[in-house]
């Protein structure tokens, strides 16, 4: 599945778009912290279809996925 990286986190990784499977929220989580450096330090949301996801839930594959850094703003 395509997950989207914003901010810092698109820049540790290298590049603002990734291609990643995972079953679940919290297996996609793991993906990604072995696969960015210094992920697990971070502080992020996960978005599924626009909507920030704070607990586990399954993935089908076609979701809308975005990775989120910290956001200051009014």
């Amino acid at each position: 599945m395509r997950i989207l990286l914003f901010g810092s986190i698109a820049e540790k990784a290298g590049a603002s778009v990734l291609e990643v499977e995972a079953p679940s929220v919290d297996s996609l989580r793991q993906r990604l912290i072995a696969r960015i450096p210094g992920l697990d330090r971070m502080r992020y949301a996960i978005a599924v279809d626009r909507r920030v996801i704070t607990e586990d839930r399954p993935l089908a594959g076609s979701e809308e996925i975005a990775v989120l850094p910290p956001f200051a703003g009014g």
